[in-house]
């Protein structure tokens, strides 16, 4: 058997295309704040507060509580965080998120945030029968609510050997999920290429704070020096910075003081601008056409 291999040939991002700043940018910093549902009638896809005697519990009320935290308490936080940015944040829906939590949707509403598809609930992909109606179910409720999403975020960035072809067969554009350069690349399917846009699990408070246990202040500090660099690397060829986020992660008091200073700086920077996620794709795919 073969060996499995990305969806893109091998390149290095110094052999990149030149490519034009959007607007004046050269630094084009792509905000996901993720939104998302964990069911109580399964095991909760992550854990602050493992079970005692490492069991795995349903319902797993601590860890349920936690990201309902986020997302009534942690998510109006984060609005206001951002709110130096204007409309240009991208959100990670579950499409549960719709039905469970309306209000959460019509804050996404009010605020013009771009909706991605990010599942139907927080839950990988391999966990269930058949993917195709997965991809359907979530493009569908997304669409009755929002108007049809181009771009897809999977839960914890997890594919299967078919993901992107579906994906594409389903009319999206672009996918988060291939995180290996600074700049958009033309993943190949069986039904034509789709654009991977950058994503990040070092600008990603979950990487940063859930799974690194870093110190508070981590990904402020990461993301200043990141912007820094960029904006140097950026007068070269111009580049795209992500920043993946969770209200029940970054949304905490002690926390969210990060945010408003990331987002001061990105607002405030000359050569900078926050985009959504299509923004990033009809630049790139202007310039750099699909093959």
């Amino acid at each position: 058997m073969s060996e499995r291999r990305p969806p893109a040939p091998f390149a290095l991002s110094s052999e990149a295309p030149r490519l034009e700043p959007l607007d004046g940018a050269s630094v084009l910093v792509n905000v996901v704040v993720n939104l998302e549902h964990w069911t109580l009638d399964r095991p909760m896809p992550r854990a602050a507060l493992p079970a005692p005697g490492g069991l795995t519990v349903v319902p797993d009320v601590a860890n349920h509580s936690w990201v309902l935290y986020g997302l009534r308490a942690g998510l109006p936080r984060l609005v206001e965080a951002l709110a130096p940015l204007g409309s240009a944040v991208t959100v990670a829906l579950n499409a549960d998120v719709i039905d469970h939590y309306p209000q959460v949707a019509d804050l996404v509403e009010a605020r013009g945030w771009e909706v991605v598809a990010h599942g139907v609930r927080q839950q990988s992909i391999q966990s269930y029968e058949a993917e195709e109606p997965v991809i359907a179910e979530a493009l569908t409720r997304i669409e009755a609510r929002f108007g049809r999403p181009r771009g897809w975020l999977s839960p914890g960035m997890n594919q299967t050997d078919d993901s992107l072809s579906l994906m594409r067969a389903a009319g999206l554009e672009f996918n988060h999920d291939w995180m290996v350069d600074d700049r958009p690349v033309w993943l190949g399917t069986d039904h034509g290429p789709i654009l991977g846009l950058p994503y990040t699990l070092t600008l990603n408070d979950v990487t940063t704070y859930q799974v690194g246990l870093q110190a508070d202040g981590t990904l402020e500090d990461r993301a200043l020096r990141t912007l820094d660099r960029h904006t140097h690397e950026a007068a070269r060829n111009p580049l795209v910075m992500p920043i993946g986020l969770h209200p029940h992660i970054m949304g905490v008091p002690h926390r969210i003081g990060e945010l408003e200073r990331i987002a001061s700086a990105v607002a405030s920077t000359a050569g900078v601008a926050a985009v959504t996620s299509s923004q990033i794709h009809d630049w790139y795919a202007a310039q750099v056409p699909a093959p």
